[in-house]
């Protein structure tokens, strides 16, 4: 059970950087600098934290990116568990080769605070699909994420996630979206390069669904709330994980 809250909070508090988001690259010579607050909770667990990133289009259709979370508290049941501090920094590349289409390669760099970040790398990669479809933009994604060994020598099953995201344009400051991401387990875990007996974890599915307005202040700063919820218990375990995001972008 503790394991899968703490993959339930992981996955909370990198879900607004995961491959930033499911639509084009800014044009070149642009970028976007964003900065957010996340409470996430599941049963007696909650936790709260910060994170700050930007992201840059060097040339035309190739993006870098880069976050930076930081964890204030963790708590279960009431009590600390002193689990904060740095977490893993991802690094983020999107290549836009059509129009419609971006590859990415997310890499989680293990340099956070050992209270609750594993020391393994973690590589994710695949492509996207947008397209607009009269006042709805439509951001889709499919990608495979690989989890190395960490000093405990276990490795989990690499993890499938198929995910998509509909922003409303109303044609005003206002845009309101709706997205969902599906999370599968694919294989075992794996100590020291030899499968765990029973531990194959293949087909355990996990949904995140979420929906959030964004408010453009003027076309530099624009504010932004969500709520996002999982769904499946053989993923998550029995108390649905939660979480709140609030953040502000500023382009530049």
């Amino acid at each position: 059970m503790i394991k899968k809250i703490a993959l339930a909070g992981a996955l909370a508090a990198t879900a607004s950087f995961a491959t930033w988001d499911k639509f084009p690259v800014l044009e070149a010579g642009k970028g976007q600098a964003k900065v957010g607050v996340g409470y996430d909770m599941q049963g007696d667990y909650s936790d709260l934290g910060m994170y700050a990133g930007a992201r840059y289009t060097v040339i035309q259709g190739l993006e870098l990116g880069l976050a930076v979370p930081f964890r204030f508290y963790s708590d279960f049941d009431g009590n600390d568990l002193k689990a904060d501090g740095l977490g893993n920094i991802p690094l983020m590349v999107r290549y836009q080769f059509m129009p419609t289409m971006n590859a990415f390669v997310d890499v989680n760099l293990p340099v956070g605070d050992d209270s609750y970040n594993d020391d393994a790398w973690n590589f994710h990669a695949g492509v996207q699909f947008s397209q607009k479809f009269g006042m709805i933009d439509l951001g889709t994604e499919a990608g495979l994420a690989i989890t190395t060994e960490g000093d405990d020598e276990v490795s989990p099953p690499w993890e499938l996630n198929i995910g998509a995201e509909a922003d409303f344009v109303l044609g005003g400051p206002v845009t309101p979206y709706v997205g969902i991401d599906m999370n599968m387990l694919l294989g075992e875990y794996t100590h020291d390069g030899d499968e765990l007996p029973g531990s194959d974890e293949s087909g355990t599915l996990g949904l995140w669904i979420y929906a959030g307005v964004g408010y453009a202040i003027n076309q530099m700063i624009s504010l932004d709330a969500s709520f996002g919820f999982g769904i499946g218990e053989d993923y998550y375990g029995e108390d649905t994980p939660m979480s709140i995001d609030v953040n502000a972008k500023f382009n530049f």
